[in-house]
């Protein structure tokens, strides 16, 4: 009798387990009215004027890795077009050096960007300006303490602020992916 018991108990959890399974549907499931997408070039207008190659194909590459939909080269062939603008570019100081409470040790650099979705020929928009932000840290300094010769032998700020635009790029690209293919 415990055997006939053990043996019904698996067959049903068995079965409440396949059945549950057989409703899975891999991905998110969202119905798209595209399935080509164009980025062109991110406009900067003055600000980071060398960061829109960078952002543009990093943005490209976010979208060709997810897979979910194929990117083109002209907007001729694409189903719909994502603009892409940076609206602002800013920093701002979080921590002081010790000798001069004036000087920054490390910058919190702040882009923020408007992102628009829209048919190609003009007529339908599934979204425009949606706001997308993103921040980092960088440091001035090399981080040795204030008793070694070498502290405060400061790192170029607009270097380390262009070696820091891939870093804002990646989360970007990530975000927009979500804006982009995710449900809204």
């Amino acid at each position: 009798m415990l055997r006939f018991a053990v043996s019904a108990l698996f067959s049903a959890f068995v079965l409440l387990f396949a059945s549950a399974c057989s409703h899975y549907r891999l991905g998110t499931g969202v119905e798209r009215d595209f399935e080509t997408l164009f980025v062109p070039p991110v406009e900067t207008a003055g600000e980071l004027p060398q960061a829109s190659a960078i952002l543009t194909t990093q943005i490209r590459e976010t979208f060709i890795r997810d897979g979910r939909i194929r990117i083109v080269n002209t907007p001729e062939e694409a189903d719909a077009i994502l603009t892409v603008k940076v609206a602002r570019y800013s920093r701002r100081a979080l921590t002081g050096t010790p000798g001069d409470s004036g000087l920054a040790r490390s910058l919190g650099i702040t882009l923020d960007t408007t992102a628009t979705l829209s048919d190609p020929a003009g007529g339908k928009v599934w979204f425009t300006d949606r706001p997308i932000s993103v921040e980092r840290k960088i440091f001035t300094d090399d981080g040795t303490p204030p008793a070694s010769p070498s502290f405060l032998q400061p790192v170029q700020q607009t270097q380390a602020e262009y070696q820091l635009v891939p870093q804002l790029a990646e989360p970007l690209a990530e975000r927009l992916v979500g804006a982009v293919l995710d449900a809204w």
